[in-house]
């Protein structure tokens, strides 16, 4: 029996199912490198950065209201409720800076040196910055970050189709995301930029269909992920390439210039390719595809051992920039290591490449990456794991940053959050916080100097929203939050910065539309005030 597939379903079945999965993890790096508009002719190197915590963080204990509504706010998270007690920042700015933040009991958030308290202890006071807000505890490099320009928050924002009223829920007429509360739906709807639509492919993936040769033609291509076959990144032409942190993977025992045995193991395997491109046409795919993975391991791995990149600028405890704190520095009863800080590291490294064009390419000008962190979907115990998270989150930017501004590329890099949902206010018998909406989110980049065209740093963008249970913002009366901001607003924000044509930005995010305040002009829709113009 025989089945007849369009070519094209048949490259989006590649790049959406297992085999994506399975070419991925030995260095599927493009299934087709075909133009599908005119490639912008940049004369400039930038990057976008996202980081999306897995799980829905509780946005609403990472940045906690500190004017008169912490009332409100206390009053329904109870036990995980965050003090209002600032911890002055500015007692720890400089050696925060320099390298030589105190550790242990030193640290402003230390109780005890229980992470449990500390989470809860108090927030740094951003009310200098005009914000109402305070940065949790256990966060103090990122407020820092706040402080020097170099961050911004985006007010509660989420997944959304359209702007949305309470009374619009109740009366059953709103229209909301699919599967509002759902982590793996709502995952797959943030990365493909239509909340109303979970079979599209990636608004990054679509980025990279519009602009195949954006960097000549590099078989690297434009989207990088450090954290699995994201489908934010998935075209329906291109797909990212996958990587792992450390060193560049190979094939066992085919490293090039490894040796004889290496060398002759390298010559059969590329005979057996030689083979396969004379076959059908499925054999003919899988050998290209092979082909590419080997070539582009190979450039991979030259340009990565070629160049080594020594930091000058320590971390906040004096380590090794990007070296994860021990146990004793942090002052907590467990360390911290998902991963991030080394996938972080290595996004730098991959940034700089990049930026010198040490890939040979001659004129490579863009790049999109993905950072995944898992474990924040804090149902239980949520002092002990959030404090975790939110820690190593906090020294991961401010690590990531400083690298960027002593490579000289800080204004060359937005960074940005998303997440499946943010959390209820309430708490559940589990001592955690259950699925919501609305959560609040941040934009990294610049080097704290306002120009035109770099981050307005310091800010806060949107609307905070009545915290009080049974509210005019809550979806119903456990505190979930209706967002303000649509994702898709901070989505074409950034892609706007990142030199996205005006006409592209409706298909890449077809509701965002529903959010101009002016029919005519899209950009209205637009966060314009998160860059400076």
């Amino acid at each position: 029996m025989t089945s007849k597939m369009n070519r094209r379903k048949f490259m989006q079945l590649l790049a959406a199912g297992g085999a994506s999965s399975t070419l991925g993890t030995v260095g599927q790096l493009a299934l087709m490198n075909q133009a599908v508009a005119a490639t912008p002719d940049f004369s400039d190197y930038k990057a976008l950065v996202c980081v999306f915590m897995l799980g829905g963080n509780d946005g609403f204990n990472m940045l906690v209201p500190s004017d008169a509504t912490h009332a409100d706010y206390a009053a329904i998270r109870a036990a995980l409720a965050v003090q209002k007690n600032d911890l002055g920042l500015s007692s720890i700015s400089s050696a925060m800076h320099n390298g030589t933040m105190g550790g242990g009991s030193s640290n402003l958030y230390n109780v005890n040196l229980s992470q449990e308290s500390a989470y809860t202890k108090g927030f740094y006071d951003l009310g200098a910055k005009g914000i109402p807000l305070g940065v949790n505890a256990v966060m103090p490099e990122f407020a820092q970050l706040v402080t020097d320009d170099k961050l911004s928050i985006i007010a509660n924002s989420g997944n959304m189709v359209a702007p949305v009223t309470r009374e619009q829920i109740q009366n059953k007429t709103a229209n909301l995301p699919l599967f509002l509360f759902a982590h793996n739906h709502q995952q797959r709807a943030l990365q493909t930029g239509q909340a109303d639509n979970l079979d599209a492919i990636g608004w990054a993936g679509k980025i990279a269909d519009s602009w195949a040769g954006v960097n000549n033609n590099s078989s690297l291509g434009l989207n990088i992920s450090y954290s699995g076959n994201s489908r934010l990144l998935i075209g329906d032409t291109t797909s990212p390439l996958i990587l792992n942190p450390g060193n560049p993977s190979s094939f066992n025992d085919m490293k090039l210039n490894a040796g004889s045995w290496s060398d002759e193991r390298r010559d059969l395997f590329r005979e057996l390719i030689a083979v396969g491109k004379n076959k059908d046409p499925f054999q003919k795919l899988s050998a290209g595809l092979l082909e590419r993975s080997m070539n582009n391991f190979d450039l991979l791995t030259a340009t990565w051992e070629r160049k080594d990149i020594t930091y000058s600028t320590k971390g906040p405890y004096g380590e090794s920039l990007f070296d994860v704190p021990s146990t004793d520095d942090l002052g907590f009863q467990q360390g911290i290591d998902t991963g991030f800080i080394p996938r972080m590291e290595n996004v730098a490294k991959m940034i700089d490449l990049g930026v010198n064009d040490d890939f040979n390419t001659g004129n490579y000008k863009r790049q999109i990456f993905f950072v995944g962190l898992g474990g924040y979907d804090t149902h239980a115990r949520q002092a002990d794991g959030h404090a975790k998270l939110l820690r190593e989150l906090s020294l991961g930017l401010w690590k990531f940053q400083k690298a960027m501004e002593e490579l000289g590329h800080a204004d060359k890099v937005t960074t940005f959050s998303m997440s499946d949902f943010g959390r209820t206010l309430s708490i559940n018998a589990g001592g955690g916080t259950d699925h919501a909406w609305g959560s609040h989110h941040f934009v990294m980049g610049g080097s704290g100097n306002p120009a035109s065209g770099t981050l307005n740093g310091g800010t806060m963008i949107g609307t905070l929203p009545d915290l009080n249970p049974d509210g005019p913002d809550d979806y119903s009366d456990k505190g979930r939050i209706i967002p303000t901001t649509s994702q898709d607003q901070v989505n074409a924000s950034i892609c706007q910065w990142f030199g996205l044509e005006e006409s592209l930005i409706p298909e890449i995010f077809p509701n965002v539309s529903n959010f101009a305040s002016n029919p005519s002009d899209i950009t209205s829709a637009y966060l314009n005030d998160l860059f400076i113009s």
